[in-house]
């Protein structure tokens, strides 16, 4: 189950496939039946062969001593003969690429594709979110960076380092002035190597050493009220046991809300082993079907842990919850009665299976529709949740930064206008519009903004000021307490 490029894909590998019992001996009738077949073709296709070589002498097609075998023929003709070919430093292999990448594109089916090894190796760690470092987020407000999440198990929490804490300086280095860039490469290291951070905590500044370590962060977890809240942000090789270790951890609550959110998906043996901690072990969590049509159940370990406490569940979902991430959250609604509480999830029903290539590369292949364990398919529809909420406008915006030398004035039209409206609007300001026509309530508003945040220049749309506007906005959507959906899911968790 994986994404499209711009919804930062994920594979599902390793399927565990059993046929129901109903179909076994008609699955044993067609193999049967398919080796008799292959037994005739390949007796026609030898005689043919041989009739071939007999009546028309083999011929080589030459041109310009190359052997013209299609794309092999453009390769060595490039090869020889490319103008730019001494700007790659593998020629030959950048050209496999581009064939691969080729033969794998097609419109209707836009998860089938050819990877290279170097993109296969960024691109599983997009889905593990692994690094050397020490495993903390954290936001930057005025002139230094608050620590806003530490993750379980991180070399971070090891060395005492808690939410609330302020990173002031890195290696003595203040970060006043940097941006999260500039103090994320500070922090990032060698494994094992020490990063000494001043840290201001109760009012008081001291030196923390944190010995860096490779740090897993697709999940976050923590407890308010009487109920656990559990961000998943990917489907990784550890997601299953990063979300075990904090189950453990509170073991006491028997209210959780899981925020699968921009939650793209992952690898299937991670939304397997997640769903038995839910549903126990040995039950089905997924069906599937591919192009022989039979359908095969997938079941959750045998070994697995099932959580008892956890009576209540409400899962947060998005227009971009998507493969594996939907798999879960369907399973929980049909197995343990959760309620859905967001916007209409993404609608990808369709797995992809990686096949190693000679060359290193990856071909990822669609090869199967997935069902839910009560047979329901949610390929291009999505899943409609129990409760509908929509965040605000500006939430489903894309963003884009502007360039340098762009800016937008009074009386012109431009989408990075729209966008600023809707933002703008969003923040409290009066603008009326927000179709990207840069009018005087616009221009007023703007000049409220600047005013507002101590910005000086101009009265203009640009670069500068276009960051402010969605850094701030950015900021505010990020508080748990101007979330709609969030809001929602806790008066669920207060009900009854």
């Amino acid at each position: 189950m994986e994404n499209n490029e711009e919804r930062d894909e994920k594979v599902l590998i390793d399927l565990k496939k059993v046929p129901l019992a109903s179909e076994r001996k008609e699955i044993a009738q067609k193999r049967k039946k398919g080796f008799l077949i292959v037994l005739v073709c390949l007796f026609f296709f030898l005689l043919g062969a041989l009739l071939t070589r007999i009546f028309f002498p083999a011929q080589s097609i030459i041109y310009n001593g190359y052997d013209a075998s299609g794309v092999t023929e453009i390769e060595q003709i490039m090869e020889r003969y490319w103008l730019y070919g001494d700007q790659y430093e593998d020629l030959h292999q950048e050209l496999e690429d581009k064939a691969q990448y080729g033969m794998t594109a097609f419109d209707f089916d836009p998860y089938t594709s050819y990877m290279s090894a170097e993109e296969m190796n960024s691109f599983s760690d997009s889905i593990n979110r692994s690094y050397v470092g020490i495993g903390v987020e954290y936001s930057y407000v005025n002139d230094a960076a608050l620590i806003v999440r530490v993750f379980k198990s991180s070399p971070a929490e090891k060395a005492g380092l808690k939410a609330g804490d302020i990173i002031v300086s890195v290696e003595g280095t203040s970060v006043a002035g940097l941006d999260t860039e500039a103090i994320r490469e500070l922090v990032l290291g060698e494994e094992g190597t020490i990063v000494t951070l001043g840290i201001e905590r109760d009012g008081e500044t001291n030196d923390v050493e944190v010995i860096r370590g490779v740090v897993n962060s697709t999940v976050y977890a923590y407890t308010e009220d009487d109920y656990i809240v559990m961000e998943l942000d990917s489907f990784g090789e550890t997601t299953a046991e990063e979300v075990q270790k904090y189950l453990d951890e509170f073991s006491d609550y028997e209210k959780i809300i899981i925020d699968l959110r921009a939650d793209s998906g992952g690898y299937q043996t991670a939304v397997r082993d997640i769903s038995g901690l839910f549903i126990g072990p040995d039950e089905v969590y997924l069906r599937q079907k591919g192009v022989d049509g039979v359908e095969m159940v997938d079941v959750t370990p045998s070994s697995i842990k099932k959580y008892d406490n956890l009576k209540k569940i409400v899962v947060l979902t998005s227009e971009d919850t998507a493969s594996a991430a939907e798999v879960l959250a369907i399973v929980l609604r049909e197995r343990c009665d959760a309620i859905l509480v967001g916007d209409t999830t993404y609608g990808k029903g369709v797995i992809q299976t990686n096949r190693i290539l000679s060359n290193g590369g990856v071909l990822k292949l669609t090869s199967y529709y997935w069902y839910s364990p009560d047979g329901v398919s949610i390929d291009k529809t999505g899943i409609k949740p129990d409760v509908e909420v929509r965040m605000p406008d500006i939430y489903y915006e894309y963003y884009y930064d502007m360039e340098e030398d762009e800016s937008y004035v009074y009386d012109s039209v431009s989408e990075a206008a729209a966008i600023a409206q809707k933002a703008l609007t969003y923040l409290g300001y009066d603008v009326g519009r927000t179709d990207g026509y840069f009018d005087e309530t616009t221009l007023n508003a703007l000049k409220a903004y600047k005013a507002d945040h101590e910005l000086g220049g101009e009265d203009v749309l640009d670069q500068d000021v276009f960051s402010s506007i969605i850094s701030e906005t950015r900021r505010q959507l990020a508080d748990p307490l101007r979330d709609p959906q969030f809001e929602t899911a806790k008066q669920i968790m207060k009900q009854g």
